[in-house]
């Protein structure tokens, strides 16, 4: 076992030990994939989240492109309207990539550079479902404990009264 720098007293796990490996030897998911999900899907309305999870449980979510038959990928989930979505796609084959996430950043509130990133992290499989499912429902789980929070704050409880 090493030793930590920082903590002598606290011994770092053996990196190659089997048991402490983290990710499926048969791919690495993207560094970071999860904080960068988290920092653009965080501004998705309730219904606009609620709706993705659904999808991407059922298999219904697009990759390459910002729609694709009635599939949308994960981004244009967050937009307000199918005509935003159509303006994504013209831009990103007319303009471009970058100025299509710029649109799509006024829309859902996001930064364009981290909602590119994600974009490309997803179409090119870096960000899987799985990942991003377990993400996705960390926030909708947050959000519902400040829910029943808020909740519990505007109901007075029976010793209170």
């Amino acid at each position: 076992m090493q030793i930590s720098p920082l903590n002598p007293l606290n011994p770092l796990p053996n990196r190659d030990s089997p048991a402490k490996r983290w990710f499926r030897e048969d791919h690495v998911p993207a560094f970071g994939a999860g904080w960068m999900a988290r920092r653009v899907f965080v501004h998705f309305q309730n219904l606009n989240l609620r709706i993705l999870i659904d999808d991407l449980r059922a298999g219904r979510v697009a990759s390459g492109n910002w729609t694709f038959d009635h599939d949308l990928c994960p981004v244009a989930h967050g937009v307000a309207d199918g005509h935003t979505v159509g303006l994504l796609q013209h831009m990103s084959q007319s303009v471009g990539l970058e100025r299509a996430c710029a649109v799509a950043a006024e829309q859902i509130g996001a930064s364009p550079r981290v909602i590119k990133h994600l974009v490309t992290t997803w179409d090119g499989g870096d960000l899987g479902p799985a990942l991003l499912l377990r993400e996705l429902e960390a926030i909708w789980r947050e959000r519902l404990a400040d829910a029943e929070v808020v909740q519990a704050m505007l109901s007075p409880t029976e010793s209170l009264r």
